[in-house]
């Protein structure tokens, strides 16, 4: 059952990072590019191609770090997460099955 929620979660992260990542590179390409959309990069020629390319990059390049500052706010989170036996406050009084320290 954990592995199914698991791959589940993944495929899910998966669609929803393509999607948000391929619009702001779309976005982006648009903005600054020399027109049209990326598919367009192929057929131009001259310095608008090379216009377009420098276009492709630096939306590429945004993306990347988009992702790079999603991820360590992701890795600064599961940080905060609590260890394997949850966090345990030391003025509690242990469980019936939880052996007393000595």
């Amino acid at each position: 059952m954990a592995t199914t929620a698991v791959r589940f979660f993944q495929t899910l992260g998966n669609a929803l990072g393509t999607a948000v990542f391929g619009s702001v590179l779309a976005r982006l390409y648009a903005a600054h590019g020399p027109g049209g959309d990326i598919t367009a990069l192929a057929r131009l020629t001259g310095a608008s191609r090379a216009e377009g390319v420098r276009a492709f990059v630096d939306a590429t390049q945004a993306v990347f770090w988009g992702g790079a500052a999603l991820m360590a706010l992701a890795a600064l989170l599961a940080l905060r997460l609590p260890g394997p036996g949850g966090a345990k406050d030391p003025s509690a009084p242990p469980r019936e099955n939880e052996p007393v320290p000595a």
